[in-house]
Order: structure tokens, then sequence, then C-alpha cells
């Protein structure tokens, strides 16, 4: 049986989730952030006869996340569910999951990252200091700093400053002596266990000085002094032993997406910029 789940479900979803805290730390910060009443949030969850929970579907505004085992009884309920969301442009979750709704959504491309954890930070780079707060002046700058680092483009200012303005993330920077952006990354979800750094990069003019190291060490150390696992996804070998020398380990369980392919996506970003 499905149902959409209600606060007096909380304890029973986060018991569920709580069976693997690491690939379920974007579903449990979510309801620990946002509830059961939220317009921008549902969750649904599957029950076998005996009323346990196999099954939880989390539907944060354009993004689903479907958690469940390999053998899941609940399947030909939740891919309706999923197919009949109309706002939804990602699915994402654990590997094992996403594989099996793959052959399902075909206009979707599939991209895999690793996940890894530090408990414990690894020394602490010399140059710290040069980490800043991002301000909202910073944000155009911003912007610009992230359209040049990562393929999708970036939030809008206006998103950008009520982020900000609510602590939904926390962004820090690395300025050059122009005042120009030239490193950054976020913590960009905080459950009451773990938190998971995104958005780590830097200009290219600017890479191989260790900046994205400064980066990622200042921001794990944030999550360890508040008592939080550090969390992140890689797919970038480079990148995934920067991560390992500052005690990053991978975990078994890799994180998939299912999202527009890139032709499309740029297809997609054209038409709204002429509407």
């Amino acid at each position: 049986m499905i149902y959409k789940c209600t606060e007096n479900q909380r304890g029973l979803i986060l018991d569920f989730l709580a069976e693997d805290p690491i690939t379920n730390l974007f579903v449990v910060a979510d309801i620990e952030k946002y509830g059961f009443d939220s317009l921008d949030q549902d969750i649904w969850a599957y029950t076998n006869e005996l009323e346990g929970i196999e099954g939880v579907l989390l539907r944060y505004k354009d993004i689903a996340i479907p958690v469940h085992g390999e053998e899941f009884s609940g399947f030909d309920t939740f891919l309706p569910l999923l197919q009949s969301l109309d706002e939804i442009k990602v699915i994402s979750g654990g590997k094992i999951v996403v594989d099996q709704y793959i052959d399902y959504f075909p206009e979707l491309e599939v991209t895999e990252t690793v996940i890894s954890v530090c408990r414990e930070l690894l020394g602490q780079p010399q140059s710290m200091t040069l980490v800043e707060e991002l301000e909202k002046a910073d944000i155009p700058a911003y912007v610009i700093w992230q359209n040049q680092c990562f393929e999708e483009p970036s939030e809008s200012e206006m998103v950008l400053s009520e982020m900000l303005a609510s602590k939904d993330v926390i962004i820090k920077i690395i300025k050059n002596e122009h005042n120009q952006i030239i490193s950054s990354g976020r913590v960009s979800a905080e459950s009451s266990q773990a938190a998971m750094l995104t958005r780590i990069g830097t200009v290219k003019t600017e890479e191989g000085k260790g900046y994205a190291t400064i980066i990622t060490a200042y921001l794990t150390q944030h999550c360890l002094e508040n008592d939080k696992k550090a969390c992140l996804f890689y797919h970038n070998p480079t990148a995934g032993s920067i991560y390992h020398r500052l005690g990053y380990h991978d975990t078994t369980k890799n994180w998939s997406m299912l999202k527009a392919k890139k032709e499309e996506t740029k297809k997609n970003i054209f038409q709204e910029l002429i509407s």
C-alpha cells in the first residue's frame, strides 16, 4: 500500500531512512527542515502486508528521490507515481535504486558519482584565512563564477539572495587580488547527522594552486565542528585524490541522477532566453 505521509509518520519514515543515513542524507535533511506541510515537498511511503515501510519517495520542487531496496515489491506503484509528476526534472538517489528506473525515462540521461565521507580532517592548509563568506554584494560575481566552472547554469541572483537570507546554504569563496571570485564551495544539505558539500570548483586559470583543497578543508571543518559527518560526491579522479588526502573515504554506494540530456538542457535554456 502507498500513502502520502503526514507529520504523524515522521518517526516511522526517519527510522526507515536511518538505515543508511549517508545515502539518504538529502531526504532526511529535507524532512527535518521542511516537514510534511510544505508546498515544495511531498513524501510518500510504501508498506508491505505487515505495514512495515519498504520504500519512501520524496518530491522536493522538481527533484524526486526514491528510496528502497534492489528487490522492491512496490516498484510498480512508485513508477506510475513518478511518471505522473509533471514538474519533475531530476530523479536521483542511490545507484541501485535509480538503475531500476532508467529504461522508463528514455528522455533522461544518467550520471553517476562516488559518495565519499569524512569523519576526521587530516591536516589543515595554511591558507584557510583566504576563505570568505559569500555576501549579498558578491552574488553577481558568484553567478559568473558558477557559469565558468560548471556545465549547469547558476541559480539566478534572486534565488541566491533568498538562499542566503534564509540560510538554506553555506557558501564560502576565495577571491584574487582583483576582488574576483576564483574558487568556492557550499554546504547545501544538512541533517542532524551529516552534511553535504557541493559546488566545489576553481576557475581554470587558477587551477592547481590548492584553492579547492582550502575550500574543501574549510567546509569539512565546519561540518565536523558541528558534530556532523562531511559528505560529498565526485566523479573526477583528480578531485577524488584531493578529498582522500583530507581524510575522505569512498563508500560502497554510488549516487546517480537522471536528468535532461545536455543537448535538451541547452535547448531549454535558449528557449527561456528568447521567450
